[in-house]
């Protein structure tokens, strides 16, 4: 008799098959399970019985010589119908199921059979651990010792798969392991980049090909680092890293021949190891730099233009009038020449202006930042931004509460907000609103938008914003250039706002611009908090205060330009200063070597040939520490607070006569 196959034969036969031991080599762990059945059942044969698709296979046999037999035979086929029961057969030949089986008709001449269903982790029974005897038997205490054995075969099965399984994926994983390492092998013997192993301290302990062609082979592992090869002007040297997170960075070095290189890195750490992957960026670099170079020649071809136009225009009235004044003394017409020197002054007024919007533009405009109240300097600039707009456009103050105060220039910012509402002024032809305001913003440490890539902090943002035209992408791109401006020939010099920008910058801050066509524009000013709080604020120094006159102090002027020299000599000589004077930096440190006693104070330009201001400063400091310094000069960077003091080029007579008059 035939029995049906279980409800899940499918899902049964697969997991037998997916277990691996079909037809597989006698092993002593199922050996020693059918010897313990046996001889626990008392009966000739055990066997354990794997039930396939169309027969019966075993495992383990002990007492029988076959090692398989037709499903159709199998008296365990009948036993996985109920895995959860045991089969026992008392008696073969009285039993319909099975009295006509040729197992039980010939040999081996089964009587007896009991079987337990192995039955695996999954549910499914695949086989049975089973017993055999040839003469029938009333009863089986054995039957729990056999269960027994039949989940231990079930243990062995699925550990033995499992053992399978890891070894096969094991060798899987040593096979691509190899693969790979033959694939890391001939990239790091022919990538073109620069390969290194360093440990955390830096030192190089592997390098590849590509690196030994820059830089030559290592003498030996954990010798050099890195930084062995920098560039002299290089200063970084190579960062520790969190495990796994890469770090990218360029670096200056000095190649085998003596050529400059730079070299991109991508870092990453693992364990004790750092791993770094580096690209030539040499050409790169010097495309750039030739890229860079093209502009700055436009630029200043661009500058070249547009400054002898102004500055022409400048000069044209200064001698015209200064001619005129001459003319008019000679006449005897006092009035009319002082008219015409007043009007000489004004035009060397307004180029010195115009040099201060340059050297903001390219942020070398000195400034003299102080704490300041925001909304108070917003309050002291409506004045002049009212009278710059004109009737047509209406000006609303918006002003934060308890505004954080800031360190700038205030005479520097006041012009940044005029310049700023003269453009909304020119943006809005029909007339319209403009708004001065200030806000406290904080940046976070990681914001999702950084206004014009400010670090994280606190800054107090300045906002004049109109209901103009407003501005499109593309003009948006270019606002920032010098000499860009969408205004009418003669109507603005494109500095305006090349100037607030070199101002924020300058004072650590940035500038922002929304804007909208047809709805308007706000330009956002951005300055640093700043820790210290506002003096009481007051207005910018005019020209025509005279302060006190000199009492008698040395004062020894070093100016190599000769008609400078005499205008600053005549002017302390005249306020009541003694002075001595030299054309360069070595005369003047040889003349101050030849006094007596030591000038008070020692006035000097820096550049100048032979040894330049600076130079002369320090060698006089360290002779005379006591001695005031105060150097003469156009730019910012030129001095710092413990060489000299500063007096800002061009300046007036009662500009400087104030300056040396100050306390320093």
């Amino acid at each position: 008799m035939i029995p049906a196959g279980p409800s899940d034969e499918l899902a049964r036969l697969a997991a037998l098959r997916g277990l691996g031991v079909l037809d597989s080599l006698p092993e002593p762990q199922f050996d020693d399970l059918v010897l313990l059945a046996r001889q626990i059942a008392v009966t000739p044969i055990a066997l354990v019985s794997l039930v396939d698709h169309e027969r019966q296979w075993f495992k383990a046999r002990s007492g029988l010589e076959a090692t398989e037999t037709p499903r159709s035979l199998a008296f365990c086929a009948h036993a996985i119908q109920r895995p959860d029961q045991i089969m026992v057969v008392p008696d073969a030949t009285r039993d319909p199921r099975f009295a006509a089986n040729p197992l039980v008709t010939g040999a081996p001449g089964i009587r007896f059979y009991a079987g337990v269903p192995i039955v695996l982790s999954t549910g499914e029974a695949i086989g049975t651990v089973c017993v055999i005897d040839t003469l029938p038997r009333a009863d089986f205490p054995a039957a729990p010792a056999l269960a027994a054995l039949a989940r231990q075969a079930a243990t062995l099965l699925e550990y033995r798969r499992d053992v399978a399984l890891r070894t096969a994926a094991s060798m899987e994983q040593h096979r691509l392991a190899e693969g790979v390492a033959s694939d890391l092998d001939r990239l790091w013997r022919l990538a073109h980049d620069l390969m290194i192993v360093t440990d955390l301290d830096a030192r190089l302990l592997a390098v590849n090909p590509a690196w030994e062609a820059l830089f030559g082979p290592l003498p030996q592992p954990g010798l050099l680092t890195p930084a062995h090869f920098h560039h002299p002007d290089e200063t970084e040297p190579l960062h520790l890293v969190q495990d796994g997170q890469p770090h990218f960075f360029r670096r200056h070095y000095i190649d085998r021949g003596g050529r400059e290189r730079f070299i991109s890195w991508t870092l990453t750490r693992s364990g004790d190891h750092m791993f770094g992957v580096g690209r030539d960026d040499t050409a790169l670099v010097e495309t750039e730099e030739t890229l860079r170079h093209a502009q700055k020649m436009e630029a200043v071809g661009q500058l070249t233009g547009g400054i002898a136009h102004d500055f022409n225009n400048l000069l044209t009235i200064v001698l015209g009038n200064l001619d005129i004044a001459s003319r008019r003394l000679v006449d005897g017409n006092v009035a009319r020449a002082g008219r015409a020197i007043g009007q000489a002054q004004e035009g060397a007024e307004r180029a010195a202006t115009l040099t201060r919007r340059l050297l903001a533009f390219a942020r070398r405009q000195p400034l003299s930042p102080q704490p300041l109240d925001p909304a108070t300097q917003v309050r002291l600039a409506r004045d002049l931004v009212e009278g710059a707009v004109g009737d047509r456009v209406a000006v609303r103050i918006d002003c934060a509460p308890a505004c954080w105060p800031v360190l700038a220039d205030p005479v520097q910012l006041e012009s940044a907000l005029l310049n700023l509402a003269v453009n909304a002024r020119d943006a809005m032809k029909e007339g319209g609103h403009l708004l001065l305001a200030t806000a406290n913003i904080s940046l976070p440490a990681a914001p999702t938008s950084v206004p014009g890539r400010l670090p994280p902090g606190d800054y107090v943002r300045f906002t004049v914003a109109d209901t103009g035209s407003g501005m499109d992408t593309a003009t948006l791109a270019r606002v920032f250039e010098p000499f860009f401006t969408t205004k009418e020939v003669g109507k603005g010099t494109g500095l305006g706002l090349s100037q607030v920008h070199g101002f924020a910058v300058q004072s650590g801050g940035s500038v922002t611009i929304d804007s909208r066509v047809g709805e308007g524009t706000a330009v956002h000013l951005w300055l640093p908090r700043s820790a210290i709080g506002p003096r009481e604020a007051t207005m910018p120094p005019r020209f025509g205060a005279r302060p006190a006159h000199g009492t008698g102090a040395r004062v020894m002027v070093v100016e190599d330009n000769d008609q400078l020299r005499e205008l600053v000599v005549t002017t302390l000589r005249d306020d009541g200063y003694r002075v001595i004077e030299a054309h360069d930096g070595q005369s003047g440190l040889a003349l101050f070597a030849r006094q007596e006693r030591a000038p008070d104070i020692v006035l000097s330009d820096i550049q100048m040939p032979n040894m330049d201001g600076l130079a002369m400063a320090r060698a006089i400091r360290a002779r005379s520490p006591e001695t005031r310094i105060v150097m003469m000069t156009g730019y910012a960077d030129h001095v710092d607070g413990s060489t000299a003091e500063l007096i800002v080029k061009p300046f007036t007579p009662d500009q400087l006569l104030a300056r040396l008059a100050s306390a320093g």
